[in-house]
């Protein structure tokens, strides 16, 4: 997913809402609004229009497909072409219906009717223009990813919460910056020297460089994609991604959201180092390594010695003053989800979260602020934290104020239980676990 602003629209009046029948007999429902219809087909015509621009030079065929522009609250939807079951009607040159409970509302693709749509929530859509292009170019690469071969697997990277992870992270960013703006030997000493902090990261993280660069390619090539598809020229492409990567914005957790700012200036890079690198790229590649591979000679920097000359003092003390909020937060979630009672969900369904927003608790797994999942015992929404494991088999939630009934409600978060389940005692006092 890409852009986490949350806007959130008005809501319709009675009178201007309209009703649709859906098929397989179902009960009329609220259809989209006037305004949203219009907003719709202007972001098919964006979506469009960058695809036309990008013209499948980048993977051979178009990224402009199956879209469906959803809002989150009423579960309107709002579709280009038709779906195959009839399930939505045309109106006004689009197509338009409800989304069924069952399918999670987020900016992801999903397989809907045997097909694959991107998914986009409408109130969520950036409205500066550039943003929005290369959000609609990314969230479409999406949709084409698994006919690319290029289904990474999108693995957590809980070292980059952590005070040295975050550092040298920001390091090998400012390196890649650096080389972006660079020519010629510059160039390469850059390139160099932001290896060379992502290789002292792994030597302090070990396996991190497996998980780092299969985010890459399942994150950081879309966004890739997104940069070249939406800005005007190459040399607008690498000044965006320049920016991002020495101005991030740092209040948010790079355990996922790293790999949208380091895809596009690998990327970029490789474009210009490394003609033909894309046809060669498979889910399992490594874009440090093809960059790497570009390098004249054996010459290996000193991360160390070398961080100087890219800010490290600066990026030090800030992290140093986050890492002292980041403990405070850390233990409360802690008290909540590990040390407390609590109520554990077995194997999830289908889900959403915020990327940015992920605190890791190490070992114990990681805390999703807000979260939405929808699986065989029920529905559940978080606001206020939920603790799931790196392989997302599990997830914890404070003991609930009263198991007594099929909707539950705790601190921050409710569910509601499908038929046949219930939340019986554990054996930690005061804990619960869901039964059939």
């Amino acid at each position: 997913m890409f852009n986490w602003d949350q806007c959130r629209k008005t809501l319709l009046s009675a009178a201007s809402a309209w009703t649709l029948l859906l098929a397989a007999g179902s009960t009329a429902q609220a259809m989209p609004s006037v305004a949203d219809i219009a907003q719709a087909k202007s972001v098919f015509a964006d979506a469009q229009a960058v695809s036309k621009k990008e013209g499948g030079h980048l993977w051979g065929r178009p990224l402009y497909g199956r879209i469906l522009l959803v809002d989150p609250d009423t579960r309107d939807v709002i579709s280009n072409i038709p779906a195959p079951d009839k399930r939505l009607t045309l109106s006004d040159g689009v197509y338009v219906g409800t989304m069924p409970q069952s399918i999670i509302i987020s900016n992801a693709p999903i397989e809907w009717e045997g097909r694959r749509w991107t998914m986009l929530m409408l109130p969520t859509i950036p409205k500066d223009a550039m943003t929005r292009n290369i959000t609609l170019a990314h969230e479409m690469f999406h949709r084409i990813q698994p006919g690319l071969r290029l289904m990474a697997t999108d693995s957590p990277n809980p070292q980059l919460d952590t005070e040295q992870g975050r550092i040298w992270l920001q390091l090998e960013w400012r390196a890649l910056a650096a080389a972006l703006i660079e020519t010629g030997p510059a160039q390469t000493q850059a390139i160099r020297d932001a290896l060379a902090f992502r290789a002292w990261r792994h030597k302090l993280f070990p396996g991190s460089k497996m998980t780092e660069a299969s985010l890459e390619i399942a994150e950081g090539i879309p966004q890739y994609t997104g940069t070249v598809a939406a800005e005007p020229d190459v040399y607008a492409a690498r000044w965006r991604a320049a920016a991002d990567l020495a101005h991030p914005d740092t209040a948010v957790s790079f355990v996922r959201f790293f790999a949208y700012i380091s895809g596009a200036g690998y990327g970029l890079l490789l474009d210009e180092r490394m003609p033909g690198w894309r046809r060669k790229l498979t889910a399992q590649s490594d874009l440090a390594e093809l960059l790497g591979s570009t390098l004249p000679g054996q010459s290996i920097e000193s991360a160390k010695a070398r961080a100087p000359f890219y800010g490290a003092s600066e990026i030090r003390l800030a992290e140093a003053d986050r890492a002292a909020r980041a403990r405070v937060e850390k233990a409360r979630c802690r008290v909540l989800l590990v040390d407390g009672p609590t109520l554990r969900l077995p194997v999830l369904g289908s889900f959403s979260f915020n990327p940015s927003e992920i605190v890791s608790l190490g070992k114990d797994g990681n805390v999703y602020p807000t979260f939405h999942a929808i699986s065989k015992w029920g529905t559940l929404d978080v606001k206020a934290g939920v603790l799931i494991p790196s392989d997302f088999s599990w997830a914890v939630v404070a003991a609930p104020k009263s198991a007594t009934t099929s909707h539950l409600v705790g601190q921050g978060w409710t569910l509601d239980l499908a038929r046949g389940w219930t939340a019986v005692p554990a054996k930690k006092p005061g804990s619960y676990v869901l039964h059939h």
